[in-house]
């Protein structure tokens, strides 16, 4: 990474923890996300 200047700021432990809080947060998105509906969008659009 030294390559590429770029360190992580977050430990991965904390990280996945804040990663795990925002679902939880943010069902709502998610379940859009899986709920498949995205598929008609693409269907329509490119289909």
């Amino acid at each position: 990474m030294k390559e590429l200047g770029w360190a992580p700021t977050t430990m991965f432990k904390d990280g996945i923890k804040l990663t795990i809080k925002w679902y939880q947060d943010h069902k709502d998105w998610l379940d859009e996300c899986t709920s498949g509906d995205y598929q008609k969008y693409y269907q329509n659009m490119y289909g």
